[in-house]
């Protein structure tokens, strides 16, 4: 198939788009409202990457907020620089966790082919243990455990630091079916979604090898909607780049709509505080 020229991939970016496509070094932070071309500027720099820098494949990082907007991207620098971008990975954070735990889990205790949990795995499970645990369900609904035990977890907090932070009796009740679940999951060699971001972040903290592995693996991380990251979102894509900053990201603030899932915007609001060379 054809492949498109570094001149005519600018000639369909704007002024104010080709600076940012181009800016290949060091972290560099776009910011701009909807509609004005952010994830269409994160598309072209990863073809220009490979098209004009000569950057391996393999070492790029696209990371979007959705399996369709994935598909999306990867579809477009298909079209862009051809073949090569096979090599690419363009994924979802969730994704790419999942990719780095099935080489990583067993450094954690998981066996060899862990399973995925979904929201509807999830939900039984914990229905089961309330019910073997003899909690009321009306005053305490699995939904509603399950949903407090989700936003313990996008705030990084695991089941044993959730017993310190107890102060009523749904707290407590959430901490017993917590630590139960966690233990049954892992019994059942499975994560839910929530655990595939931690224990990634695990794996970087624990064993340093590992993170550097990773680090010289990706030499060029792109972010789509960065101000939908939630904490554990935000310490993979920092740990990938703190050594080696080629970390570029694109978002609106005001255009934050996970909060219910725990993103935090400041993550981008931030970002200069972070990565003070930023462009």
């Amino acid at each position: 198939m054809s492949v498109k020229s570094e001149k005519a991939m600018l000639k369909e970016l704007n002024p104010e788009q080709r600076e940012a496509a181009l800016y290949f070094d060091g972290p560099l932070l776009i910011l701009a409202g909807a509609g004005s071309g952010k994830t269409r500027v994160l598309t072209y720099r990863v073809a220009l990457l490979v098209a004009s820098r000569g950057v391996d494949p393999a070492r790029i990082l696209a990371i979007t907020f959705t399996n369709k907007a994935a598909e999306e991207m990867r579809g477009r620098i298909y079209r862009l620089v051809g073949p090569r971008a096979g090599s690419i990975w363009v994924s979802t954070f969730h994704s790419a966790c999942s990719r780095i735990l099935r080489r990583e889990a067993e450094r954690l205790g998981y066996r060899k082919g862990f399973v995925i949990y979904d929201d509807d795995d999830q939900l039984r499970m914990i229905n089961r243990i309330i019910k073997d645990m003899e909690i009321d369900t009306k005053r305490y609904p699995p939904r509603l455990v399950r949903s407090l035990i989700n936003d313990a977890k996008n705030e990084m907090i695991d089941a044993d630091s959730y017993r310190d932070r107890i102060e009523d009796e749904l707290t407590e009740v959430v901490s017993g079916v917590y630590k139960a679940y966690q233990a049954q999951l892992f019994r059942n060699n499975a994560m839910d979604f929530d655990d595939l971001l931690l224990n990634t972040v695990a794996v970087f903290e624990l064993y340093g090898p590992v993170l550097e592995h990773y680090q010289e693996r990706f030499s060029h991380i792109n972010v789509d909607e960065y101000q939908d990251t939630n904490l554990a979102q935000y310490a993979i894509a920092r740990a990938l780049s703190i050594d080696y900053p080629n970390l570029a990201v694109t978002g609106d603030p005001d255009q934050s709509i996970y909060g219910w899932r725990g993103a935090n915007v400041k993550n981008i609001l931030e970002f200069e505080k972070d990565y003070p060379q930023v462009r």
